[in-house]
């Protein structure tokens, strides 16, 4: 064989080599790129009536890019180098990501922010877009899990500034990008984008409130703070007797470890938080600079739409914390969506007024997530023929979790001015909460109220603020309570005497079908209806 014959055949098998590792690489490139769109399919879309969900991020849920980029027109235009990605779920639908560059990218394109430097990224979107936004080109592999606790961090921080309910996202309408950034030049940029109408929205009301920084801990913080949550929990908490699967000092041994660890109060207030939430109560709650951490939280569907109100009502007032019309056919309605406003009493008698002359009266409490119970006994007065027991409780009278003191008693006096003693159905859920749940107690006492609608919420505590320090708040509920029968009502709610069985889809802007079974029920010909004489409402005095 000639030597120019063995120099073709080497160059010949050069190229082959070459195109095998050319295929190798475009091989190895397309296994390593991952669909986010295919991962996390989309199964939840934006509704009329408002619903938010519990997300959650764990290791699989972090992703390397190899960059990020998005542009709206000329009106809006980011751009970040190497990133990792946190994505925020509920099932398979993805409701928020984080984003954070290994160098600060750049605002391209900007009304406002042009040129500053982007060292977090905050994203609001409808889940069908993920794979849009992190097209499956620049999703390289798993991404780094130590990122999820600044996301988190980014996520409480964030979450009540767009496309929220109660502190929990809601699916945004396709249409909508929420862009939030933090910057190097120490600016909060905010943008609104509608791709629809190829607009982008700056919001500067947010530029000044940036994500705090964590504040480090001394040698020992950590301990101290933590035994000062756990032993007030040990010392004063009531409801040990009820839950016997938790187990306290057994929690102590788990937690104490990693709260001696912990590097600032960020870290542990995470590590408080999920130790507080074994005891699932709805009234125990941690906060850091201001802001809720992560807790125990139940599912609890919304069964109302207030939209609905003005549809099967009519016209609709409405003030701080209440809401109130009468139909054509003489029916009062009455919303009372809060206990929180003092002023509210003297507006509830004038509203109480004018439904002088109606057959009959529906006392809306769906919305209500307490306040005041005092206040609510004023309003519950209205309706009361005579003093009566509505509930009892019990706090804690010693160091052994079963240590309890004596009963105390919860009596409700009827109002001196005022008595509507005609037909009332009031109407609850399982939105209806704390104070409110003892409305509902008290109203079911009333000699002319039927309680419609769902289960209350189940969670009564009367609780205290923990200053546990290094801005940590924790709050410590410290009763049982019960009804007027001696039932504790923590976790299973207060029953109402109708069951209306709904599901969320079926409340929209002018569809309550709670709502319509209450002005069924009232419209129904009864021997004790009035038929519109005034004398449903009378003054005692």
């Amino acid at each position: 064989m000639t030597g120019r014959v063995i120099h073709c055949l080497m160059f010949q098998a050069g190229r082959v080599l070459c195109l095998c590792a050319v295929l190798l690489l475009l091989t190895a490139t397309a296994v390593s790129a991952e669909d986010l769109g295919k991962k996390y399919p989309a199964g939840l879309d934006s509704s009329k009536q408002p619903r938010s969900y519990a997300t959650t991020t764990t290791k699989e849920d972090v992703w390397k890019l190899s960059s990020f980029e998005f542009q709206l027109a000329d009106k809006f235009k980011i751009q970040l180098g190497p990133a990792q990605v946190v994505l925020g779920h509920h099932d398979r639908n993805v409701l928020w990501a984080a984003v954070f560059p290994e160098a600060p990218g750049e605002i391209v394109i900007s009304d406002a922010g042009k040129g500053e430097h982007v060292t977090s990224l905050w994203l609001r979107f409808h889940p069908a877009r993920v794979g849009e936004l992190f097209p499956a080109e620049t999703v390289l592999k798993q991404g780094d899990s130590k990122w999820i606790e600044q996301a988190v961090a980014l996520a409480r921080h964030k979450i009540r500034s767009s496309w929220q309910q109660s502190g929990k996202p809601m699916v945004p309408v396709k249409e909508s990008l929420i862009f939030d950034l933090e910057t190097k030049e120490g600016n909060r940029r905010f943008y609104a984008l509608d791709t629809s109408q190829q607009t982008a929205q700056y919001v500067d009301a947010f530029r000044q409130r940036t994500l705090p920084v964590a504040a480090p801990f001394k040698t020992g913080d950590g301990a101290e703070i933590f035994d000062k949550v756990w032993s007030a929990f040990d010392r004063e908490y009531a409801m040990f007797v009820i839950k016997p699967e938790v187990d306290w000092q057994k929690l102590r041994e788990e937690y104490r470890p990693r709260a001696v660890a912990a590097k600032n109060n960020r870290e542990l207030v995470e590590i408080l938080s999920e130790m507080l939430a074994h005891l699932k109560d709805l009234h125990v709650y941690v906060q850091v600079e201001g802001t809720y951490v992560k807790g125990f939280n139940r599912e609890r569907d919304f069964n109302a739409s207030p939209a609905a109100a003005a549809h099967l009502i009519g016209k609709i007032n409405q003030i701080k914390g209440m809401r109130w019309g009468r139909t054509q056919d003489e029916i009062g309605y009455i919303a009372v969506d809060s206990l929180s406003n003092q002023a509210l009493l003297n507006e509830f008698e004038t509203v109480l007024k004018q439904m002088r002359g109606t057959r009959g009266l529906i006392l809306d409490i769906r919305a209500n997530g307490g306040g005041a119970e005092p206040l609510a006994q004023k309003l519950a007065g209205y309706f009361l023929d005579q003093p009566c027991l509505y509930a009892t409780h019990q706090y804690r009278s010693g160091t052994k979790h079963d240590d309890l003191g004596s009963m105390q008693k919860r009596r409700l006096t009827p109002s001196q001015d005022w008595y509507y003693r005609g037909p009332v159905i009031v109407l609850q859920g399982e939105k209806t909460m704390s104070s409110a749940e003892a409305f509902a107690l008290m109203l079911a006492e009333c000699p002319t109220v039927t309680t419609m609608g769902d289960r209350t919420a189940g969670s009564s505590g009367n609780p205290r603020r923990i200053d546990a320090g290094a801005e940590i708040i924790v709050n410590l509920p410290r009763w049982i309570a019960y009804d007027a029968a001696g039932k504790p009502f923590e976790t299973v709610g207060v029953q109402p005497d109708i069951r209306v069985k709904t599901t969320p889809a079926d409340f929209t802007k002018s569809s309550d079908p709670v709502l319509s079974a209450a002005l069924q029920r009232l419209r129904k010909p009864t021997e004790n209806q009035s038929g519109g004489s005034e004398e449903t409402l009378i003054r005692r005095k």
